[in-house]
């Protein structure tokens, strides 16, 4: 069979309805190489549509789609501004009152580096990751501690009330719906217990600076929440206590090169590349905050912590 057969815009799957407030009237908003993106006039979501096909997934989502440096020097460059972001979120957790004596689950965990610092604080680990190459990357990062499942969400059917605390790091955008996602990990929960949501956001100023040419703006996205629906999309699944913070991360001029160089943007990229060349070594490798794109939710199942 020719390449070009292998998938057709027939594949893609169709969006009726808003999952957020039901409308069925969208809009035009951007496009995203070959996919549409709409907006919701009612509340604002926006929603690729139609979405790739599970096998254009599966393209997109290969061996190579985390970022990792070939070098060593580039490796560490990567490891030191995850772990200190995800520190970051961690940092946020204990300040909402959450012990890091609990069970953690992190869906979508990657190469691990949230799950390691979370291990290091004390906490009881769980990974679930549906890529396999990242799967095994987290098993290297960890060591043997903690465990790493590899698959979706079903995987974890059976663990009701099992958790103290879920984390999803940049992965309520990737998933079909969230809607009865978010619900299934409601289910995990122990009562009381806590959800961090990591997530771009149509109301950062990346995203209101840069238009269409958003660094966000991905194939693999399938929804762009704001503020306001993602708090809608939590609070419809159950959830109370919504908390929302500035997505910051901690970054350094290195690490925003090799990202830009690996999934180029106009104008950007350029800007970004001339800018790492004109730095010296010393202050291209320093980390710092950065509030770019994102939003962090924090919500609370109903009840109280055993």
């Amino acid at each position: 069979m020719p390449a070009a057969a292998a998938t057709t815009t027939s594949d893609r799957i169709h969006i009726s309805a808003c999952p957020v407030c039901g409308t069925r009237d969208f809009r035009p908003f951007v496009t995203v190489g070959p996919y549409s993106v709409v907006r919701c006039p009612s509340c604002r979501l926006a929603i690729t549509n139609p979405q790739p096909s599970d096998r254009e997934l599966g393209e997109i989502y290969g061996p190579d789609y985390v970022l990792v440096e070939n070098d060593p020097v580039g490796e560490a460059m990567v490891l030191r501004s995850k772990r200190a972001t995800a520190d970051h979120y961690l940092d946020l957790l204990a300040a909402a009152g959450v012990p890091s004596t609990g069970k953690l689950l992190e869906i979508g965990c990657g190469a691990g580096n949230v799950l390691r610092q979370a291990a290091a604080r004390g906490f009881d680990i769980t990974g679930l990751e549906y890529s396999p190459y990242a799967a095994e990357r987290a098993r290297k990062t960890l060591e043997g501690r903690g465990r790493i499942l590899h698959g979706e969400i079903g995987v974890l059917a059976a663990e009701r009330d099992a958790y103290d605390v879920v984390v999803l790091c940049d992965v309520i955008e990737h998933v079909r719906h969230p809607a009865d996602f978010l619900r299934d990990l409601h289910r995990l929960l122990k009562p009381g217990g806590t959800l961090l949501v990591v997530t771009p956001s149509l109301d950062s100023w990346s995203a209101r600076v840069l238009g269409s040419r958003w660094m966000e703006f991905k194939a693999e996205h399938l929804y762009y929440f704001s503020p306001s629906t993602i708090s809608r999309q939590l609070t419809g699944a159950g959830y109370e206590r919504i908390a929302l913070h500035s997505g910051t991360k901690k970054l350094c001029l290195d690490y925003i090169a090799a990202h830009f160089k690996k999934y180029p943007v106009s104008v950007v990229t350029p800007l970004v590349s001339f800018l790492h060349a004109l730095t010296p070594a010393p202050l291209s490798n320093r980390l710092f905050s950065i509030v770019a794109s994102g939003l962090v939710a924090l919500a609370r199942k109903p009840g109280a912590p055993a």
